[in-house]
């Protein structure tokens, strides 16, 4: 049945992309056994599932199982549903039950696309639950996935995507090791840097519009350094206060049109960013600017008991006071960040947090809106918080 499924997904993955398997450690392995691997790409469970001969069992996201249609896919393919970023007991009983049933075990560790090509931080408890299981873990990487289909862009370029699946560890592997430890190697192994390997394969990722839509992943400009207000119109990028303008090439690289390249890829200009919300986000002299930036209309959902999401209403979201304000016709709900919990983004748009014991969900409905941009904010205001509670303690 599983052969049945996939070899038409085979075919049409290898007719959109130039698919090169490198090395594939799975050909002679019998299960049970855990396949890691970097997450780039909508495409990866399928990527790596049309080329190991036994089905793979993934831990997936909670919010996925809340659409009914995903809900019955994923409980056929004998999916583990995982809630992002919170500790939860019940996956970890599926995941032992899986192994007792001699299944492939998938993991994405970082628990979320990344966004540039190089890895978000591994979920520290992926080292506990490889020490518990104790068996068999083969490191899978794609290389090409992101630039193939950037988290930000808008549609696939086709290209060269590599993959290849290495036994790494074997049983009893992690015995003597610390959880500190097994979490330095996994993401050691894990390791993958788009650009880094885009510079030595030069391989072209062919689109009609490739530098859409960039202002999802990039919202403050390097020259005027003004926040939202770049705009993306086919391979260009650019500015709408100061006309800086660059060239989003089919490389996934940053070419000159009328000023000087400040940063020659996404992930530097993205690391560039982050420094600049950290240095000038909150003070006094730059409030009304973010406040311009920081206004979204959205559509606000909320579900209770992992049951499918309900539509509170339409609106415009807002930033105050360390607070996301959602204002809709009837409806007006405060989030402040300090009190939210597990936020995080599903595909590109949907911004997914707890708060009060139910779980929300602010889809960002324009496809120029930044979802990226709001989470960034909280990731702030988190750390702030974190690093004041630190001080009280210290003191």
């Amino acid at each position: 049945m599983q052969r049945l499924l996939l070899t038409p997904i085979r075919t049409y993955i290898e007719s959109r992309s130039d698919i090169v398997i490198e090395r594939n450690d799975t050909e002679h392995m019998e299960p049970p056994y855990i396949i890691l691997a970097n997450h780039v790409n909508n495409w990866d469970p399928l990527f790596l599932n049309c080329y190991v001969n036994e089905p793979i069992c993934y831990i997936a996201g909670e919010p996925l199982f809340r659409n009914p249609f995903l809900k019955q896919i994923l409980e056929y393919t004998g999916a583990i549903r995982k809630t992002k970023f919170t500790n939860d007991t019940s996956t970890i009983r599926s995941v032992i039950k899986a192994k007792k049933h001699n299944r492939v075990i998938g993991i994405f560790p970082e628990g979320n696309r990344n966004w540039d090509g190089y890895n978000e931080p591994l979920i520290y408890s992926t080292a506990k639950l490889v020490k518990l299981l104790n068996i068999p873990v083969v490191i899978a990487k794609i290389k090409g996935g992101h630039i193939s289909h950037p988290r930000w862009g808008d549609g696939h370029r086709k290209g060269k995507i590599a993959i290849s699946f290495e036994k790494r560890w074997d049983f009893n592997a992690f015995e003597q090791d610390s959880i500190n430890m097994i979490h330095e190697k996994l993401t050691e192994a894990l390791h993958h840097d788009e650009m880094a390997w885009q510079k030595e394969e030069k391989n072209e990722y062919q689109a009609k519009n490739p530098a859409h839509y960039l202002e999802r992943l990039l919202f403050t400009c390097p020259h005027c350094q003004t926040p939202g207000r770049m705009h993306s119109n086919g391979d260009r990028f650019y500015c709408l206060t100061c006309d800086y303008r660059v060239r989003y090439t089919p490389y996934g690289t940053f070419e000159s049109i009328n000023q000087p390249v400040y940063y020659s890829t996404p992930y530097d200009w993205k690391n560039w960013q982050i420094q600049f919300l950290n240095e000038y986000f909150g003070q006094s002299e730059w409030e009304e600017t973010w406040k311009n930036c920081l206004q979204d209309p959205v559509m606000l959902y909320v579900s209770y008991d992992k049951k499918p999401f309900q539509l509170l209403g339409k609106g415009r979201l807002t930033w105050e006071d360390e607070q996301f304000i959602f204002q809709g016709k009837q409806e007006r709900k405060v989030f402040p960040i300090k009190e939210t919990d597990g936020m995080n983004i599903q595909f590109h748009h949907k911004l997914d947090f707890l708060y009060q014991d139910a779980f929300y969900r602010i889809v960002f409905y324009e496809p120029r809106s930044s979802a990226y941009k709001w989470l960034q904010i909280s990731k702030l205001i988190d750390q702030k918080h974190r690093a004041e509670t630190r001080g009280m303690h210290n003191g």
